[in-house]
């Protein structure tokens, strides 16, 4: 069984971001982690390769520093480490790290890719789609429950509003992984020292022929949140609500 994995490097949620002084990117003494819903995808991975054998690959596409999570990746006890890394790769949206990503997985044999539900950082949950789409093979996202069958198909159950839905579909096939899919593992001593041998390949866009920096969106600023917010207690009918509320918003939040 082929599995690939596809992680993304975060920073820490536990920590104070701090943003440079241009407002584009954080600050590189920020501590950064493998993003947790891909941990999830990272055990399942190793979880199906027990059972039937075969590889785990992690996937990583970023401008710099995702050593870190493909080590930590490796040291749990994945097979091999691809990189795709190039300045281009900053501050791309889902659509474009897609394309990139399709691009390499293309070149690979693969029976099941899984990513995480959604990135901590940007929260969008397109990319396990994206991908998805332009490999052509089916997607079940925030999956909680997976089973794979000796005759390539699937079983996974995914929560939706009022209940669980199961979904069966034929392998090769994308899954996101939720939290309580299953209990990431901690690295063992002897995976860290075998991931301190494990080499990490290297690949460039234009070794793949492709155009990362063309993308639809791009992240042009960051901010940080609102502070403080102010509020109101509406009273009276409908009708001097309205009127309060328009008064509100004009005069204290100033946004009409």
């Amino acid at each position: 069984m082929d599995i690939i994995v596809c992680i993304k490097r975060i920073p820490d949620t536990a920590a104070k971001v701090e943003i440079d002084a241009g407002g584009l990117e954080i600050k590189k003494d920020v501590p950064w982690v493998m993003n947790p819903y891909d941990e999830f995808a990272v055990e399942e991975a190793l979880r199906i390769k027990e059972k039937f054998g075969g590889k785990v690959t992690l996937l990583h596409a970023g401008a710099e520093g995702g050593e870190e999570v493909l080590k930590k990746g490796l040291a749990m006890g994945a097979d091999e480490a691809v990189y795709i890394k190039d300045r281009s790769l900053a501050a791309l949206d889902s659509m474009a790290f897609a394309k990139v990503l399709s691009a390499v997985i293309k070149t690979k044999p693969f029976d099941v890719i899984l990513c995480g539900r959604m990135g901590m950082d940007t929260a969008s949950g397109l990319l396990g789609g994206a991908l998805a789409a332009l490999l052509k093979i089916p997607c079940v996202p925030a999956i909680k429950k997976l089973t794979i069958f000796p005759q390539k198909t699937a079983l996974a159950a995914r929560e939706i509003e009022g209940g669980m839905e199961t979904v069966q579909c034929p392998l090769p096939a994308l899954f996101t992984a939720h939290k309580g899919l299953n209990e990431p593992r901690y690295p063992s001593l002897s995976g860290i020292m075998r991931s301190k041998k494990q080499e990490i390949k290297y690949i460039t866009p234009a070794s793949l022929g492709i155009m990362p920096d063309v993308a639809d969106l791009k992240r042009t600023a960051l901010s940080y949140p609102t502070s403080s917010r102010k509020s109101a207690i509406l009273k009276g009918d409908a009708s001097a609500q309205a009127k309060e509320a328009i008064k509100f918003l004009r005069d204290e939040v100033k946004i009409i």
